[in-house]
């Protein structure tokens, strides 16, 4: 009897404690924030070797993001100077464009352009990008470094 006791308090135990640690969405949201990671450095690099401003659009509203070359531009030619982000940036992973989205529950709270000059710097100053149950992501004025 002692034994069916000791069991069954043990397992009250584990559903008090470990149960709710399985909520998948805590690990969306972390796949979904390195994910931005990656994007950022992958856009400054594609910056640096193109020579070509690439901008990286975050959408709040939708939990995603998206590398763009200005209009008339590729990985070989810059487009205008002044042209709007229009064109993809292509994936290395997958055939199509370079864009992610995580989906629901990432909870991304900043809309916005990062962009990357040829050089790899963040000309418009120091941006946050920030999430509501995440640390945040910081990118470089001057420098365009990416850090936690």
């Amino acid at each position: 009897m002692i034994e069916l006791v000791t069991v069954i308090a043990i397992i009250g135990a584990l559903a008090v404690f470990a149960l709710p640690r399985l909520d998948p969405s805590g690990f969306r949201r972390y796949a979904f924030r390195q994910e931005m990671l990656s994007g950022l450095r992958y856009a400054q690099k594609t910056a640096m070797a193109s020579g070509c401003d690439v901008a990286v659009q975050l959408d709040a509203g939708a939990d995603a993001f998206s590398l763009f070359y200005r209009a008339g531009g590729t990985a070989t030619d810059c487009g205008a100077a002044g042209n709007a982000f229009t064109d993809p940036v292509s994936d290395p992973a997958a055939a199509g464009a370079f864009s992610r989205s995580a989906g629901s529950g990432a909870n991304l709270q900043t809309s916005g352009t990062v962009v990357f000059d040829g050089f790899g710097n963040h000309a418009s100053g120091p941006t946050t990008i920030a999430f509501a149950q995440a640390p945040a992501i910081d990118v470089d004025g001057a420098t365009g470094y990416i850090h936690e």
